[in-house]
């Protein structure tokens, strides 16, 4: 376990926050502009710079959010849910799991199941989002989302199509354990539930 893994999981700067957000930002968009120009070519793709720029770790969040569910609802449009759905979350798991491979090079992720839980507080904490992990036995965990500040911004769809991204985040950060939602916030339930399983 690194020692920045240990220091950032209890306290998180404000300034190292904004920047992981920042970064966040711009992969999980560029994947979807990128879906989006190579599918959907004739659809115009609204710039972010054209807009005022978020200053606070909050209208940063807010500002993501919105372009999300604006890229993928475009996405929807121009090819039908269902293949939105399959190539969004296909495009995202990949852009998540280049996200985790390089904060487990950052943070020192070590090889022990409380490395990657310790990471993924760390991340989660950048994207304004609460958890708890129970853990059932050495093999299967299940992690609970308790608040999201992303989930007023999306819909059901929406989240089935960017919870991808975490999916590819803990496989980067932990490359022997596999998550997968079962449920979202979005579909009316009071919390997300996914299901980690760890390989042996």
């Amino acid at each position: 376990m690194g020692l920045r893994l240990t220091i950032l999981s209890w306290w998180t700067p404000t300034w190292v926050i904004s920047k992981e957000l920042d970064h966040v930002f711009q992969v999980t968009t560029m994947a979807l502009k990128s879906l989006l120009a190579a599918h959907a070519f004739e659809k115009k793709i609204q710039n972010s710079d054209e807009k005022s720029e978020p200053k606070t770790i909050e209208q940063k969040r807010a500002s993501m959010a919105v372009e999300h569910a604006a890229l993928v609802e475009a996405l929807a449009t121009a090819i039908g849910p269902e293949e939105a759905l399959r190539l969004g979350r296909e495009a995202l798991f990949e852009a998540g799991k280049h996200l985790g491979m390089a904060s487990r090079a950052k943070l020192g992720v070590g090889s022990n199941p409380k490395d990657l839980i310790k990471a993924a507080t760390i991340l989660y904490r950048v994207l304004g989002i609460e958890f708890n992990v129970e853990r059932s036995d050495k093999t299967r965990a299940s992690l609970i989302v308790h608040r999201c500040a992303l989930s007023q911004y999306y819909s059901e769809f929406t989240c089935r199509v960017l919870s991808a991204t975490d999916e590819g985040l803990v496989k980067g950060l932990y490359p022997h354990a596999n998550m997968v939602f079962k449920e979202v916030m979005t579909s009316g339930c009071r919390n997300c539930r996914a299901q980690i399983e760890f390989e042996n």
